[in-house]
């Protein structure tokens, strides 16, 4: 006779427990007795299984199922479908097939699924597949994770001592842990710091800050700050550079730039730092900027003093003396007023009043030199100013005065308005002075001598006149300006029979000597 029956275990709060008990008979060889199964299990067939809407084991002709459901006993809610296939009917002493089939009814994953079996009346087993693990006389296999609706199978070989019933109560359990994770990422920052490595003084500086989150996470807050040499500032007029980033995905980069300008020359160097939240800090290397300037030297010669109706030449030269390139660089010297231009050296053109060179970039410690020539209309003092201009240098000037000088050319004349003069008469003795040259001369001095055959009557003229002895003089004149004339009148009477000589003799401040005409007059009775 066969009979098989279940029981049913209680769960776990934390795991899922299910216990089933299943009882088979034995027929033993001797006596040939029969005990049937009470209550044969459900057959493992797809009618079965339909009817269950669930897994179910496909059974041989001497196999019962019997199944459990956990936690509820219901299929519909519970988590695990439990069969135990075991024979309808079995020899004593000798080995028996059956088997446990645990199906995951859910749709998610259950962890840490163990079945124990823990006890048995009449039954040894011998083997399974998967190996079970024997601790304090209970039998465990633990399955692992099971899959969304996955089964799987633990095969055993068993048999009965004694004829009766040999029966199997086993447990199942899971352990389903709530897991949750965090992302632990670690942003990090690097900071790289450009400028521009040489410029002139007026030259704009470009700073370029490049900030990376070089690891991973967002860095947020994150500012880059930096303080600039003395000297530097940017253009708002500050020293202190601080760019406030924000947030930084991780690997992003951004970059950023701020422009700059000095206010002398020389090596600029500073370094950058960035920060961000948590702590974070990168330093980027001091840059260097090194600033140069041209510096600009003109200077012009010229002579003294030049006579007119001569030309005269301004000799001009301009140097870079500055330690930076002089760009657009040009010379301008203007022509003096009251002189025509003769001619300018090679690249000098007329603008205006001015001539204007270019020589284009001069290199520190370049020069040229440059000249022109003019002529004057007239004496008098003229002037030439040249200035020199370039990208970046301050204006420079420099002045040179030639003075047009005129050459007095002085013209003594004597003549007699009577010439034989009987003895007794009287004869006068004009006296002309004549300025012909391109001066004027000042303080002309006229003296007459009469010979001893006349005697002194008057004497008028341009100056005051007086008489001692033989002797007029007449008192120095004023200035005599170029193609100016002045005169005196002397006046004799004849004393005696002589072929006479009048004489004068005139001075003045140009000349160097005085300058002596004589007058010759036939005396006669």
């Amino acid at each position: 006779m066969n009979k098989h029956s279940i029981c049913i275990g209680a769960g776990l709060v934390l795991g899922a427990m299910l216990v089933g008990c299943s009882t088979t008979s034995t027929v033993s060889k001797d006596n040939n007795e029969v005990v049937r199964e009470s209550e044969p299990a459900p057959k493992s067939d797809n009618k079965s299984a339909n009817l269950w809407g669930h897994y179910s084991p496909r059974l041989g002709a001497n196999e019962s199922a019997s199944r459990m459901a956990f936690p509820t006993g219901d299929p519909k809610s519970s988590a695990l479908l439990v069969h135990q296939v075991m024979p309808n009917e079995v020899r004593k002493g000798q080995d028996f097939d059956f088997s446990y089939h645990i199906t995951n009814l859910t749709n998610a994953e259950l962890q840490n699924v163990m079945v124990m079996m823990n006890s048995a009346t009449n039954l040894e087993v011998s083997d399974s597949e998967p190996s079970g693990a024997m601790s304090d006389g209970t039998m465990s296999w633990a399955m692992g994770d099971f899959g969304p609706r996955q089964t799987k199978v633990i095969e055993l070989t068993g048999s009965a001592e004694d004829v009766g019933f040999a029966s199997d109560c086993i447990t199942v359990s899971y352990n389903n842990f709530l897991c949750a994770t965090v992302k632990v990422v670690e942003p990090a920052l690097a900071l790289n710091k450009t400028a521009t490595a040489a410029a002139l003084k007026c030259d704009q500086i470009t700073l370029v800050y490049t900030v990376k989150n070089s690891g991973s996470g967002a860095a947020t807050g994150v500012v880059i700050e930096d303080t600039l040499p003395n000297g530097m500032m940017t253009d708002a007029g500050s020293r202190s550079v601080r760019i406030p980033v924000g947030t930084l995905a991780a690997g992003e980069t951004r970059a950023f730039k701020v422009f700059a300008t000095t206010s002398d020359t020389g090596t600029f160097e500073s370094p950058a730092f960035a920060s961000a939240d948590g702590g974070l800090e990168a330093d980027a290397d001091a840059t260097t900027t090194v600033i140069t300037a041209p510096e600009l030297e003109v200077a012009v010669e010229c002579s003294d003093s030049q006579f007119l109706g001569r030309n005269f030449t301004y000799n001009y030269s301009i140097e870079n003396v500055g330690d930076g390139v002089a760009n657009t660089s040009t010379a301008s010297a203007s022509i003096p007023a009251g002189t025509t231009l003769v001619r300018a050296s090679s690249g000098g053109r007329v603008v205006g009043s001015n001539v204007v060179w270019d020589f284009g970039a001069m290199n520190a410690g370049a020069s040229k030199n440059f000249s022109m020539t003019v002529a004057a209309s007239t004496i008098g003092r003229y002037s030439s100013t040249v200035t020199g201009n370039a990208s970046c240098a301050d204006s420079v000037s420099d002045r040179c005065t030639t003075e047009v000088k005129g050459i007095p050319a002085i013209l003594l004349e004597v003549v007699d308005i009577v010439d034989p003069v009987e003895v007794g008469q009287e004869t006068t003795y004009v006296i002309t002075v004549t300025n012909q040259g391109t001066a004027a001369d000042t303080d002309i001095q006229i003296v007459g001598t009469l010979p001893a055959e006349q005697s002194f009557v008057s004497a008028t003229g341009a100056t005051s006149g007086s008489i001692s002895g033989k002797t007029v003089t007449f008192a120095p004149s004023g200035s005599l300006a170029p193609g100016a004339s002045i005169s005196w009148r002397i006046t004799v009477r004849a004393d005696a029979e002589a072929d006479s000589r009048f004489r004068v003799e005139m001075t003045s401040a140009r000349l160097t000597e005085p300058v002596i005409e004589t007058e010759a007059t036939n005396l006669y009775e």
